[in-house]
């Protein structure tokens, strides 16, 4: 009897403790975030560039609070995002500790003027969170759900608070809203994204000094129109202004980089000696250029049209930094076509509007190809220019100053178009490039005396430090297109309704759904030219939506849904089988 008591109370004692135990472990588990990320792209992982962000913010002052309007009766897949998005905040949390701070508020509570008073304040005239409506289902009724999928980030900095918003899942228009079946596509989208668009909203909020970026204008370059886009990319995290030269030897002084993209006109010596000596200095220099002007309206309209060599004499200074531009035309065949009615189908291959081969340099890294029309060669003249850009193998270029005609693609075989010449070895042609370093004055065995004479101009003959430049052989690279028309109110710009930074426009007019890389390859030159480094660790990672494999669902579905039901159930009995036998030998009387 006494040994029965023994057995039960010390079977009574290890439950006991296993329970106290689990309890613990859970307690623990609420408090804390750990996970072991064992998928090969650690898709639940934290990118190198987020956690070294984070640490920076573990240093500030004040703390960064987070409202996310994503909570209440949700959805299943919405439910697993709001479960994701919670999990992604406590990694952050690991690294920032409690200088962020986030609360899940549900939008739908209280009484409706209440609802909608926070309506309004999340909305802010369009300028807040986007709302999501979804349409479904519900016992033989069409349903429509409203949600929030967004955050308002705020802040104080010197005693000013700031505020951001970040869109964590599109909104949708009155007339257009999704349907559940479209959830799983749009949640998979929002869980790619997730983390850079949290790490975007938190530095736009907690940058403290913002760099400041020149946007070259006095020699024909785009206008602020032409570069809406790209500025509005920039905007948020640096200071962006134009700038012109105009003889003012400390015109350039104040800025941290230039941008020069697509001059048309001359450069004069004195215009040189301020971009050489800016450079001199420590600024970084970020050139999108042409040397060749193609009259586009000649050439569709006519077919074909001569290229002019513009002199600009800007390709002579960075030719001494040793980016070689050379007055002729790279021709690919991994190429977007040109839509044009006069023709089959109304497109025509278009062997100038090249799409990129991407090299390893972290610019590209797992970024879509990159478009770019009319693109120049680019030749390396020492060790220290770096190819970023490239041809495929299957490439070539034209000759210096070439006619460019529309259909130049009835020279190849249409179905196997064979582009490389068989005396020069044409593949992987260079047509953006990067150096890194010290360099050597472009007038250090040159003379601008109305400035090397002056005593403020304080000449250098090489570099104080290391400066980057960046060279894309195309002026368009970065341009959108508009119309300006006039109105009371003064001259109005209309753009098209896609990005063309992400888009395009000849894949958008034959109906191709093909995306671009130019916008992230935009934004990454601009942080990595800046230092800004761990937001291209941080693009570079995003994850592909995978897709599901349909014809092998159908094929297979039976099959594995048997194996989800019967597994468990038998390992259940087999589990019962071995514990049973294993009592009967430890209590059978011998």
């Amino acid at each position: 009897m006494k040994k029965l008591f023994k057995g039960a109370y010390y079977q009574w004692g290890v439950f006991a403790i296993i329970l106290v135990a689990i309890v613990f472990i859970n307690i623990i588990g609420h408090f804390t975030s750990f996970r072991i990320d064992m998928t090969s792209d650690h898709r639940y992982s934290l990118a190198d560039g987020s956690v070294a962000y984070l640490e920076k913010i573990n240093k500030l002052e004040n703390r960064i609070n987070i409202k996310i309007y994503l909570e209440g009766e949700l959805p299943s897949e919405l439910r697993s995002y709001r479960n994701s998005l919670e999990e992604k905040l406590k990694d952050f949390k690991r690294y920032a500790g409690d200088r962020i701070e986030y609360t899940f508020i549900n939008p739908n509570e209280g009484s409706d003027e209440d609802k909608q008073l926070l309506f309004e304040q999340i909305y802010n005239k369009g300028s807040g969170v986007l709302p999501m409506e979804i349409k479904f289902a519900k016992n033989a009724k069409e349903t429509k759900l409203m949600l929030w999928p967004g955050a308002v980030l705020s802040f104080t900095i010197n005693g000013i608070p700031q505020e951001t918003v970040v869109q964590l899942l599109p909104g949708t228009s009155v007339d257009r809203p999704f349907s559940m079946n479209q959830m799983p596509e749009v949640v998979e989208k929002g869980l790619n994204d997730l983390e850079y668009n949290l790490i975007s909203a938190l530095r736009r909020l907690s940058t403290l000094k913002k760099k400041r970026i020149g946007f070259l204008q006095g020699h024909g370059e785009l206008n602020q129109y032409e570069t809406k886009i790209a500025r509005l990319l920039i905007a948020p995290y640096y200071n962006i202004q134009e700038v012109e030269l105009q003889n003012n030897i400390h015109a350039l002084d104040d800025y941290d980089a230039l941008i020069i993209a697509d001059p048309k006109n001359v450069f004069s010596d004195k215009d040189l000696y301020l971009i050489d000596q800016f450079v001199m200095r420590g600024g970084e220099l970020m050139c999108f250029m042409n040397t060749l002007d193609i009259n586009k309206d000649t050439l569709y309209r006519q077919g074909f049209t001569h290229s002019e060599r513009k002199n600009i004499r800007l390709n002579d200074l960075l030719f001494d930094y040793g980016f070689k531009i050379n007055d002729n035309l790279i021709m690919d065949v991994n190429s977007i076509p040109k839509f044009d009615r006069r023709f089959k189908e109304s497109r025509i291959n278009w062997y100038y509007q090249l799409l990129s081969t991407n090299t390893e340099h972290p610019t590209v890294k797992n970024i879509e190809p990159v478009a770019l029309e009319f693109a120049n060669q680019i030749e390396a003249i020492n060790e220290q220019v770096i190819p970023v850009l490239t041809s495929s193998k299957n490439s070539n270029y034209t000759g210096l100053a070439p006619i460019v005609e529309l259909n130049m693609a009835s020279n190849f075989d249409e179905e196997q178009p064979n582009l490389q010449a068989a005396e020069k070895n044409t593949s992987n042609l260079c047509f953006a490039a990067t150096s890194n370093g010290k360099y050597t004055s472009y007038f250090n065995n040159r003379i601008v005396a109305d400035f090397i004479n002056n005593p403020d101009a304080q000449f250098l003959k090489e570099s104080t430090g290391d400066s980057k430049i960046f060279v894309v052989s195309n002026g368009d690279f970065l341009a959108n297109t508009y119309r300006l028309s006039q109105t009371r109110k003064g001259p109005k710009a209309d753009y098209k309704g896609f990005n063309e930074l992400k888009m395009n426009a000849d894949d958008v007019a034959l109906n191709t759904n093909r995306a671009i890389g130019n916008q992230d390859f935009f934004l990454n030159i601009v942080d990595y030219m800046m230092n800004e480094n761990y937001m291209l660790d941080i693009r570079s990672r995003q994850i592909d939506v995978r897709q599901i494999d349909k014809v092998k669902i159908q094929q297979s579905a039976n099959y594995y849904k048997m194996i989800n039901m019967l597994v468990p159930i038998v390992l259940i009995i087999l589990l019962g089988l071995v514990m049973n036998v294993m009592r009967k030998k430890r209590f059978t009387r011998k």
